[in-house]
């Protein structure tokens, strides 16, 4: 998956490392094993994205107990259904897809909070001077200065923001967690984040 750098001041998405063909069979192979029956495999799997899953069940939820239960069903469903689970070359983005269709389910009110992304109920995360996500020359000063911004986009905008540069997904991938309409609609919320933020940050 390749890698990029967050820099609002810039008008394209600087790629910062080629895709890493090696983790791709890994996952490959890994998912392949499971699903034929390996109970090492469902292990591994379920051990490496637990604490992924968990941080990203609570950036949608803001519930620890809701997020913990919708991981486990998750979980379950795959070990019940996995000879019918398709191939996938990438796990994380298959079980983050996975989680939110689980969470989506338990809001009582999940279509309401979809028409009203803008409201208090935030997609919310911040970075830290170790991620990869910017330029590691960026001072704390800078960091912070950009987490403030970061805060202040919509959860809309904040949520696109977070699968591309945090999690590494592609427009495709993205077009179809968050159901948007096209590829274009997906980078147009792109730039529109990083649009936000540049004014933000002048």
């Amino acid at each position: 998956m390749p890698q990029f750098k967050l820099d609002p001041f810039i008008n394209e998405i600087s790629e910062t490392q080629e895709a890493d063909a090696t983790k791709i069979v890994v996952h490959g192979v890994l998912w392949d094993e499971f699903r034929k029956g390996s109970d090492a495999a469902f292990i591994q799997i379920y051990e490496q994205f637990f604490d992924s899953l968990y941080n990203y069940g609570m950036r949608l939820s803001q519930d620890e107990s809701q997020t913990k239960d919708g991981i486990q069903e998750v979980f379950f469903d795959l070990k019940r259904l996995r000879h019918k689970i398709g191939p996938t070359d990438n796990i994380k983005f298959y079980l983050l897809k996975c989680l939110k269709r689980k969470l989506q389910r338990q809001f009582s009110k999940w279509e309401q909070r979809r028409e009203s992304l803008d409201s208090s109920q935030d997609f919310d995360f911040t970075i830290s001077h170790e991620q990869q996500l910017i330029d590691q020359q960026m001072s704390m000063e800078k960091i912070e200065e950009l987490n403030s911004a970061i805060a202040k986009l919509s959860p809309r905008k904040k949520e696109i923001i977070y699968y591309f540069f945090y999690e590494g997904f592609s427009y495709v991938q993205i077009q179809e967690i968050m159901g948007l309409d096209s590829v274009k609609t997906t980078r147009n919320l792109m730039y529109k984040a990083l649009g936000f933020l540049r004014e933000t940050l002048k």
